[in-house]
């Protein structure tokens, strides 16, 4: 059975939190849909983890990792790999923990009322999942986790915040409207920028504050 790795998150120097591993099973690499991005973001993961946990500034192999996967999701979305380099660079270190630990859950099926790594997920399962990842325990559906986070927009977000559509809930990846989320039966956990209509009947928030 393979091992993903979870992150348990608890208070350290100057406020910035720190991080350890512990063990996660996830299911065979027969019942969850490979996506190379998911690799690549799980690489960056366990780098970030680790220089966390380090109390260190973040590692040049880190930021190299980070633009490694910045450039692997830009090419699936048509836009420069760089927009999204410097977005995540500009995220704390939570947002940036949870927005790979969302990416490494890329091509996981779309599960109902689950959360389950490398299993499947609905929406809310995916955002739920993520920011575990960065030590903070979400509601468990799309409309108590908006309600529960700090209204922003577009303009004031991080990548990693929560975007909710009625009835649907996704995360930012801090270029223009681009998203990543369980979107329903069927599909797998993807990324793609929202419709025009859809960003018009979406609120933004941070689940940090």
């Amino acid at each position: 059975m393979a091992v993903a790795v979870a992150l348990v998150v608890a208070p350290a120097w100057g406020g910035v939190p720190a991080v350890s591993a512990a063990p996660v099973a996830v299911a065979p690499a027969a019942v969850r849909r490979s996506d190379p991005i998911a690799d690549v973001a799980t690489r960056a993961l366990s780098l970030l983890r680790r220089d966390i946990a380090g109390g260190d500034a973040l590692s040049a192999e880190y930021v190299a990792a980070r633009a490694e996967l910045a450039a692997a999701v830009g090419a699936r979305l048509w836009t420069p790999g760089e927009q999204f380099e410097l977005a995540w660079s500009r995220a704390d270190r939570e947002h940036q923990v949870a927005v790979l630990g969302a990416l490494t859950q890329l091509g996981v099926p779309y599960k109902r009322n689950a959360s389950r790594p490398g299993v499947g997920f609905d929406c809310s399962g995916l955002t739920t999942f993520a920011w575990s990842m960065a030590g903070y325990q979400l509601p468990r559906n799309s409309t108590a986790q908006i309600r529960a986070a700090e209204p922003r927009t577009f303009d004031t977000a991080q990548a990693g915040d929560l975007v909710r559509y009625p009835g649907h809930v996704m995360m930012w990846l801090g270029v223009g409207k681009a998203i990543i989320h369980s979107p329903r039966s069927g599909r797998v956990v993807e990324i793609k920028f929202m419709t025009n209509y859809s960003v018009k009947r979406s609120k933004v928030g941070d689940p940090t504050e």
